[in-house]
């Protein structure tokens, strides 16, 4: 195995044995209920940051291509709005610092992978925050489960939607760059 491929085994192993360890952390220290949901979904982003560096998935084929009915569809639910909110909050300013995009034609490329990957991340996260949810609802943890349920749509759907908003704009603009 290659150290990469360990590397990201290592990543994929430890960060969910994390996970776990603080959600149960906090959920013993302030109860099952909003703040265990909000410690288990950063968790797991920090996972899934870390491992997506470290196994970097291709991310290539045809899920990853906005399709053209799909602007109007984020449009309709309030993408845009939420893109507005995560820029008031200075979420915006922190992620910028992390993209590779630099305002060129040439940077377009490199912005559209961040954008999958990104989805990717959310897209996995989103399934696993659903899972987490179904579990603590079998469990007979009503709280616990809907923190994690609206935590998921606002932390993990609505970015997914997000980022294939910002695809497509960047698509676009890559059509428009290309006849230019």
């Amino acid at each position: 195995m290659e150290p990469r491929n360990r590397r990201a085994t290592l990543v994929l192993l430890l960060g969910a044995a994390t996970v776990i360890g603080a959600g149960a952390a906090t959920g013993t220290l302030f109860g099952y209920g909003f703040a265990f949901a909000w410690v288990v979904h950063f968790a797991l982003m920090a996972w899934i940051a870390g491992w997506t560096q470290q196994a970097q998935p291709a991310l290539s084929g045809g899920y990853w291509r906005a399709r053209p009915w799909e602007p109007a569809l984020h449009r309709r639910l309030g993408v845009w709005w939420y893109a507005r909110l995560l820029r008031r909050l200075g979420w915006e300013r922190i992620i910028r610092n992390q993209r590779a995009f630099d305002g060129s034609r040439s940077g377009l490329a490199a912005l559209a992978r961040d954008t999958r990957r990104s989805e990717f991340a959310h897209l996995v996260l989103a399934l696993i925050g659903v899972g987490l949810a179904g579990v603590t609802l079998l469990l007979g943890a009503r709280g616990a489960a809907g923190w994690l349920a609206v935590l998921t749509v606002l932390l993990h759907v609505y970015p997914v939607l997000l980022q294939r908003a910002l695809r497509a704009r960047v698509e676009r603009i890559a059509t428009v760059a290309e006849r230019v």
